[in-house]
């Protein structure tokens, strides 16, 4: 599959075993740098979860440590929609991701002692927090070119 790229003015080529009479090069194209938020996301766990930096050779305690970084990328990647939606603007995962460790530890204290108003200030005061120091650079860039170039929006209440 080709398709050309204007900004480049150069032919794409694309492999791909899906039929052809199903999908055409412009679908198949969008999918691919959907797929890209994939390996951006594995570059996220690498990066910012320290996957690398494990001091220990036992499995159990490599397999726990792995499980506490998903949990942990997960719960920065609820934080930033949770700001996408309370506070209508675009969030970056990678700044969500380094601004993070500004909040999480206030958020596992409450949880620890088991406290929901203790945990709904901390909660309320990271997304704050985020709204002010995790927001996309260029989300007008990213709607011609970036990630919401394929047609995502950002998450936002649609009540």
């Amino acid at each position: 599959m080709s398709c050309w790229n204007a900004k480049t003015r150069q032919f794409v080529h694309l492999a791909t075993n899906l039929p052809v009479a199903r999908y055409d090069a412009a679908t198949v194209s969008q999918v691919y740098r959907l797929r890209w938020q994939i390996e951006l996301l594995f570059k996220e766990w690498k990066s910012h979860a320290n996957l690398r930096a494990f001091s220990t050779a036992k499995p159990a305690i490599v397999e726990g440590l792995i499980w506490a970084a998903v949990v942990v990328a997960a719960v920065k990647r609820y934080l930033a929609h949770s700001v996408q939606i309370i506070f209508e603007v675009a969030t970056s995962t990678l700044r969500t991701a380094r601004c993070a460790w500004q909040v999480i530890p206030a958020i596992v204290a409450a949880l620890l002692r088991s406290a929901p108003r203790r945990l709904h200030v901390a909660f309320m005061r990271a997304i704050d927090y985020l709204a002010n120091n995790a927001q996309r650079a260029h989300p007008h860039r990213d709607r011609c070119s970036g990630r919401l170039a394929t047609g995502l929006k950002p998450v936002f209440r649609t009540a």
